[in-house]
């Protein structure tokens, strides 16, 4: 795993590791937030401020983490004065999603601005900084050329953000505005978030897992074939030509090659030693593509919008990052203690107890299941249940990565050859 990252290129272990460690942490308050709140309308300022914990809090503190420690590693790009990037990044964002969350519990314009300016400042600041070290790659692969295009429809997509909020905080609300925010969420979903995940999972399937790996023209079809529909669909979408049904079929067929190619190469790994991180990921593959199909299915019917984010957003999305957080952060506390001399250490399977990482995912997929069933037949009682469930296993994937961040804090100055501290 990670053959030939030195101590040199990868960033300081606190760098990466605190935006792990927050992630649960947001997810947690945002399920709070879930089980107090009276009505689910998406329209809802307490349920739009849930799903920005869940979308901003989680899943994009956990892929700033993660790019932090893997662009050195998969594309050969080291983030410059990766401590100060780590640090202002994280408080910027940190304090922009207090502000964000703030603004629309209270409707106070001054929280929407603050919000603005410190998660514009704070997203851009990292990702300006990706993108340069990535464009200086030579030679680039399809993995680069993905998380570079990724990063590019992320920028387009939080500026349109920006936009939609300052809309909210000014209310000048456009004929435009639910356009820009159908825009908003297939460019943050599609285009920031499936074209990255599916560029990291080339990489990183076979390396964790040594699994097969995918074929050129597969990469290739995955990540052109999606650019090519995501660039078409504003297209579409302001001109008015009626293409919607065609845009989201042949990005569904796209989404299944994903799903069956990374479902098939996990079954035929050649490593078959029982990791609960396979299940997470198989199963985040599962939603993504029930969730494509019901996208679909709701071109020719009536179907709950808020299911459509159950399935993608955690299903599919959390579901991996959780998976992922399971092989980065004892590999992060492994690699760094090994660097400083110390080989009496537990091992990564050893860091995290497979039983305490299986409760967890249990508990995940119980609350999945349960918000399924709850918004399906509109259940309040059992969208209660998901949302405590979603807690609990919030708070248990917070301490299950804990016990191998304590493994690092208590040996980090422990003297290799037993000198004392």
């Amino acid at each position: 795993m990670f053959v030939g990252l030195s101590l040199d290129q990868a960033p300081p272990y606190k760098a990466p590791i605190k935006f792990f460690l927050i992630a649960p942490i947001f997810s947690f308050i945002a399920g709070v937030f879930a089980l107090f709140t009276s009505s689910f309308e998406i329209h809802n300022p307490n349920i739009i401020a849930t799903i920005h914990l869940v979308t901003i809090g989680f899943i994009i503190m956990t892929i700033l983490g993660a790019l932090q420690q893997m662009l050195p590693v998969i594309a050969g790009a080291v983030i410059p004065n990766a401590k100060r990037v780590s640090n202002i990044t994280f408080t910027l964002i940190s304090l922009g999603l207090v502000a964000f969350t703030l603004g629309f519990l209270l409707y106070e314009k001054l929280y929407f601005f603050l919000a603005a300016l410190m998660l514009l400042s704070g997203l851009m600041y990292f990702t300006v900084i990706a993108l340069i070290q990535l464009f200086k790659v030579p030679n680039k692969s399809y993995i680069v050329k993905g998380i570079i295009i990724s990063l590019l429809f992320f920028i387009f997509a939080f500026l349109v953000g920006i936009h939609l909020l300052i809309a909210n905080a000014t209310s000048n609300i456009s004929a435009l505005h639910y356009d820009f925010a159908l825009l908003h969420y297939n460019y943050i979903f599609f285009g920031f978030l499936y074209i990255l995940i599916v560029s990291i999972s080339i990489q990183v399937v076979p390396m964790f897992w040594v699994a097969s790996a995918y074929k050129k023209y597969e990469q290739s079809l995955l990540i052109l074939l999606t650019t090519t529909l995501l660039v078409f669909y504003p297209i579409n979408l302001f001109m008015n030509l009626g293409l919607d049904i065609v845009y989201k079929i042949l990005l569904t067929l796209s989404i299944f090659y994903f799903v069956y190619l990374t479902i098939q190469k996990l079954q035929n790994r050649k490593r078959k030693l029982k990791d609960i991180t396979v299940y997470f990921y198989i199963t985040s593959m599962l939603f993504l593509a029930i969730g494509s199909a019901y996208w679909v299915a709701m071109s020719f019917f009536t179907l709950h919008t808020s299911l459509l984010g159950i399935l993608l957003g955690l299903g599919f999305v959390v579901s991996l990052m959780n998976g992922m957080m399971y092989k980065i952060v004892p590999f992060l506390t492994w690699f760094h203690l090994n660097a400083k001399g110390l080989f009496d250490i537990p091992s990564m399977r050893e860091m995290i107890p497979q039983k305490n990482m299986q409760i967890q995912f249990y508990i995940h997929l119980t609350s999945m299941v349960c918000l399924i069933i709850g918004f399906t037949f509109s259940i309040n009682i059992i969208i209660k249940l998901a949302a405590v469930l979603f807690i609990v296993s919030n708070a248990l994937l917070f301490i299950n990565i804990y016990k191998a961040v304590q493994i690092y804090l208590k040996n980090q100055h422990r003297d290799p050859f037993g000198m004392g501290k």
